[in-house]
């Protein structure tokens, strides 16, 4: 059972009434809450909430993730929030699901409808767009029965994109403690609302989602509830986050705008507290800053996936930010780049020898290794990509390197496996190398060459950096929205660039790619 403290209590009762009018339920609504969340006719029972507006192409692979859990004890229920596509009819084909509609009224007020119309002990919101994985509410109830004290626990997702296929991502880290400062601190660390599994009883006291917010509204509610309660976190894969173009999280100025106003709601709580109030100065520096960097960075991805082909050379203007180059495993490095570094780090030395990575090949990242002989080790013997991926259906599908040469008069240089799967943690291969003549060798590796440190001084250096860029090799510039490309002092470098080469997509906030193979 979860056991407030008394403080929380009292707060409950103070602001009880007026919480629940806000959220537009009726004093009989709050009985029948409490009266299934106390019920012992459903002690085992998971209520997986579906809340749908205009997704009917991915509901049904919502459903039916749900219906292929190993935990059998649950059932299923979408609240259509008056959509106008064929919600409905997808819902009718599955007589087991139970199907609410209401007049369209937000996320929030869909997901309060599913909480009234549920009768399970635990609760789970699962947005239409969004897949459980096969063991997801066997994996949540396992981990709430080891946690009784907790009002929700909560795992990891992977991401997909509309087609269902898994994107790299950063990588989530658990959180052992201090949830609520971690969440205050800005972002989430919880990234996809299926991933937490509730006790209903939790909503006797904070009473559902705020339907007055239409954008964050699962942060608001975390933040309100690791403010009093205890909860927990496993690093566990149970659902797959979905990302395609009609995301509520594509407006990132609505967003932020959310965010920020769901983050200056705890100030009251937080300012007597110093390192409560260090954490929320830099979870309001995190909203206005990072979060805006990030989207843009998401965004980015998506343009490249859209438009340049997988085996891509590319150039960003990273300003050092090398989350930049993460760009599902094209080639891709700084603008402008350390030129005396372009052979990368000396992996390993010797005439031949077989050597495991340590663990950094991570998803999305193309990483070069390049076998060197003869006099002074100034001679290419072999080159050889290594990729990250974050499907694991695509190693499977990969056939592993051959051992056998690539160069001449005996030169080997393979990886296996290759692609390296590194999806919540970064992934290992085992490089193995001969120069084939017996003599010395140094093998080297990069995965995005060595950044500059600065941007160029002018139009005229910006200019010389790209003809050397394009001489190693590249064929897109990438220009995002945050660079130098767009200050004053650069007008000229622009002006060479637009005027050379064809831009192949173009968005203003979040930045230009140019073909560099074709110039004019």
């Amino acid at each position: 059972m979860i056991i407030p403290t008394e403080s929380v209590r009292s707060r409950s009762r103070l602001h009880e009434e007026n919480f629940a009018t806000s959220l537009n339920l009726t004093v009989a609504d709050r009985t029948e809450m409490r009266a299934k969340s106390g019920a012992l006719l459903h002690p085992n029972l998971v209520s997986v909430i579906i809340p749908c507006y205009n997704h009917a192409q991915f509901l049904r692979q919502a459903i039916e993730s749900v219906l292929a859990q190993t935990y059998s004890d649950f059932e299923i229920v979408v609240v259509d929030d008056g959509s106008s596509d064929n919600t409905a009819e997808v819902v009718m084909r599955y007589p087991l699901v139970r199907y609410v509609y209401q007049e369209n009224a937000g996320l929030a007020s869909a997901r309060n409808t599913g909480l009234r119309h549920s009768r399970g002990k635990f609760l789970v919101f699962l947005d239409a767009d969004d897949r459980l994985l096969p063991d997801a509410l066997e994996t949540g109830i396992c981990c709430m029965r080891e946690h009784p004290e907790c009002a929700f626990v909560s795992g990891h997702c992977r991401v997909i994109d509309s087609n269902g296929v898994i994107l790299p991502s950063p990588r989530q880290r658990r959180v052992e403690q201090e949830h609520y400062l971690k969440l205050l601190r800005g972002g989430s660390y919880i990234w996809c609302p299926a991933t937490v599994l509730y006790q209903r009883r939790i909503f006797d006291f904070v009473h559902g989602f705020d339907p007055a917010l239409k954008r964050l509204e699962d942060y608001e509610l975390y933040l309100r509830i690791t403010k009093d309660f205890p909860v927990y976190s496993h690093n566990q894969v149970v659902a797959e986050y979905r990302r395609h173009g009609s995301n509520m999280s594509r407006d990132v100025s609505a967003q932020i705008h959310t965010a920020l106003a769901a983050h200056s709601a705890q100030w009251n709580f937080v300012k007597a507290n110093s390192r409560y109030k260090e954490t929320y100065d830099a979870g309001r520096l995190f909203w206005q800053n990072d979060y805006p960097f990030q989207q843009m960075v998401s965004r980015i991805r998506e343009m490249v996936r859209e438009h340049l082909p997988a085996d891509a050379i590319i150039s960003v203007a990273t300003g050092g930010y090398s989350e930049l180059l993460r760009l599902d495993g094209r080639r891709a490095w700084h603008f402008p780049q350390n030129e005396q570094g372009s052979r990368g780090e000396l992996f390993a030395q010797g005439a031949e020898g077989s050597m495991a990575t340590p663990a950094w090949i991570e998803a999305g990242m193309t990483y070069e290794f390049g076998l060197y002989g003869g006099p002074e080790f100034s001679k290419p013997l072999a080159r050889l990509l290594v990729k990250g991926v974050a499907d694991p259906f695509r190693i499977a599908s990969a056939e592993a390197a051959p051992q056998e040469p690539v160069g001449p008069d005996g030169v080997l240089l393979t990886a296996i496996p290759n692609p390296v799967h590194a999806s919540e943690e970064p992934g290992v291969t085992n490089i193995t190398w001969s120069t084939g003549d017996g003599s010395k060798g140094q093998l080297y590796v990069s995965g995005m060459g060595v950044y500059a440190g600065r941007d160029p001084s002018d139009s005229d250096e910006a200019r010389s950096c790209l003809e050397s860029a394009k001489a190693n090799g590249a064929q897109y510039l990438i220009i995002p929205a945050k660079s130098f490309w767009w200050l004053d002092h650069y007008q000229k470098f622009r002006e060479h660039v637009e005027t050379r080469y064809p831009a192949v997509a173009r968005d203003e906030d979040t930045g230009i790619i140019f073909d560099l193979r074709e110039s004019s």
